[in-house]
């Protein structure tokens, strides 16, 4: 009767996750989150207060490779990062900090990973945490967002969620020609990553 019970219950987890799959990635998502944006490359998944935003951009002549980056690249990322997402929420009053930028790897497939705190409770009656990862292979900048209403120290759902992602190409990035200056340009395909914060800014701030 145990086994059985166990059985159920493995049952029930797998039936409440769905995978979602193009051309470019695959990704496992609790049915619970609804699909409300799947257009231009950007996609967005939420439930209640939370979502799951990822975006695409195009690398097939800028050469961006995340496995290069020095500690003075994830540096300058990270000021990218804030200057362009504070830029897109400014007229909102808020200022969102990113707390940290790493540069990790599985399997040898680089990427960087952040923090990302939006004090927004007076403008839409909540914070918002969110976990952050960018993603650099032969033909695509990707950007995966998990964001909460609640602080991502005790949740385990986003790991999941960004651990199932796989992107359908080859991290290995055929260099060309290659210059830092590109950073400025890179940001606005990361900018997009966020563009789950703007949406829900937008829809809950107090008018």
């Amino acid at each position: 009767m145990k086994k059985i019970l166990i059985m159920f219950l493995i049952l029930l987890t797998i039936i409440n996750v769905k995978a979602y799959e193009n051309n470019i990635f695959k990704i496992d998502i609790d049915e619970s989150y609804k699909l409300e944006l799947e257009s231009n490359n950007a996609y967005r998944w939420t439930k209640d207060n939370n979502y799951i935003a990822i975006s695409v951009s195009d690398n097939t002549k800028l050469k961006y490779d995340v496995k290069n980056y020095t500690d003075e690249d994830i540096e300058n990322q990270k000021k990218y990062f804030e200057e362009g997402i504070n830029s897109g929420i400014s007229k909102y009053k808020i200022t969102a900090t990113i707390n940290e930028v790493k540069k990790l790897n599985n399997d040898e497939n680089y990427y960087l990973e952040y923090d990302i705190y939006y004090p927004s409770k007076k403008a839409i009656g909540y914070d918002m945490y969110q976990k952050g990862r960018m993603y650099t292979t032969n033909k695509y900048i990707i950007t995966i967002i998990y964001s909460s209403d609640n602080k991502l120290d005790k949740n385990n759902e986003y790991e999941t969620i960004l651990n199932s992602l796989n992107i359908l190409d080859d991290y290995n990035v055929v260099k060309i020609n290659y210059n830092w200056f590109i950073y400025t340009f890179i940001s606005i395909g990361v900018i997009a990553g966020i563009i789950g914060a703007i949406i829900s800014i937008k829809k809950n701030a107090k008018k």
